[in-house]
Order: structure tokens, then C-alpha cells, then sequence
């Protein structure tokens, strides 16, 4: 369900309304802060953390006129999204390269190549998944939505949701089984 509260902040940041912002900074900040920090894994210092969790309440300001969403979370969560990925970018850390767990010895180095190895996979596997699957994907088990919450803000039914992460789970299953890691 599209929070009433939600829609009305958005009418009145539209009106220049700077407590709105103010109360909606105070409701999602927590909520911001984990996404970033989820997209951002083990580069995730609390001052870049900090750092784009204002530049997201900064755009939302900067939006607040042009703001075409009744769902301000999802909003909040895409822009979070957004600039950590862009962060990323910027810092050039998106992964590890493969010279890099070369230069580390003994049983580290194959541990983060494992891992290294395991990420290509998942990331594969999971952007091969087609829209609505992979957003579904993404938002349960990276973004720690709840079902409710994914289908309000994707305009869904709970029980699709549930078939579609069990369908998604099923298809990765099969990939590890077959080994077939960059379908």
C-alpha cells in the first residue's frame, strides 16, 4: 500500500516545503544509509556513507518539483543505488582484479579468489534474470525488503512475488548444480 504520509511530504516538497524534507531526512536516513552501505560492501567507510546519504536527500531536494513517484522509498532506494554505484566508479572499485589476489600469499590468496570467482557468478546469474525478476531478486535479498513492501512498490501481488524469488532461487540452484556459471 502507497503511504498516505508519503504522499503528502512529496506534494509539499513540491510547494518548497523545507520540514517536509526535514521530516522525511529524520524517517529515511537509516534507511538510506543501508542501502548505500549494502551497495558500497567492504568500501563502505562511515564518512562516504554519510557523504551520499546527504547527496540523495540533496537530489530529492533538487527533484522536489519534478518528482513523478507516489513511492517515496523506492525513490529513496534507487537514488541510493545510484550514487553508490557512481561512487564506485568514481573510485574505480567495483572489483577485485585478478592481478590483485595474485600479489596476496598462501591460503588468502585462493580464499579471495574464490570469492572473487563466486561474486562473478551471482552478479552474472542475477543480472541475466529479466525485469521484474531481477528488481524482485535484488530487493529481498540485497536491499532486505520485506514481500509486503516489494509488492506495494512495484504494483504486485505478495504471492507473485514469492513465486517469482522461488522461480529465481530454483534457476540459480540449476546454475550451480550444471556449473554453468556465465549463462
Amino acid at each position: 500500500m502507497i503511504s498516505t504520509v508519503d504522499k503528502r511530504l512529496i506534494q509539499l516538497l513540491a510547494k518548497d516545503d523545507t520540514a517536509a524534507l526535514s521530516h522525511i531526512i529524520d524517517k529515511y536516513t537509516n534507511y538510506v544509509a543501508t542501502v548505500i552501505h549494502n551497495q558500497l560492501g567492504a568500501f563502505a567507510s562511515p564518512e562516504d556513507t554519510e557523504e551520499l546519504t546527504a547527496n540523495v536527500f540533496v537530489a530529492l531536494w533538487q527533484n522536489r518539483s519534478r518528482l513523478n513517484t507516489p513511492r517515496l522509498r523506492g525513490w529513496l532506494a534507487a537514488t541510493a543505488r545510484n550514487e553508490a554505484r557512481r561512487h564506485l566508479r568514481d573510485k574505480k572499485l567495483l572489483t577485485v582484479s585478478q592481478e590483485d589476489v595474485v600479489l596476496v600469499s598462501g591460503d588468502i590468496a585462493e580464499r579471495l579468489a574464490e570469492a572473487h570467482e563466486r561474486t562473478r557468478f551471482f552478479q552474472s546469474a542475477i543480472f541475466a534474470m529479466g525485469w521484474p525478476d531481477r528488481e524482485i531478486f535484488l530487493r529481498y535479498y540485497y536491499y532486505d525488503q520485506k514481500i509486503s513492501e516489494i509488492a506495494d512498490e512495484m504494483d504486485m501481488n505478495a504471492e507473485t512475488v514469492k513465486s517469482r524469488l522461488r522461480r529465481g532461487r530454483e534457476k540459480l540452484k540449476s546454475l550451480i548444480e550444471e556449473g554453468d556459471f556465465y549463462d
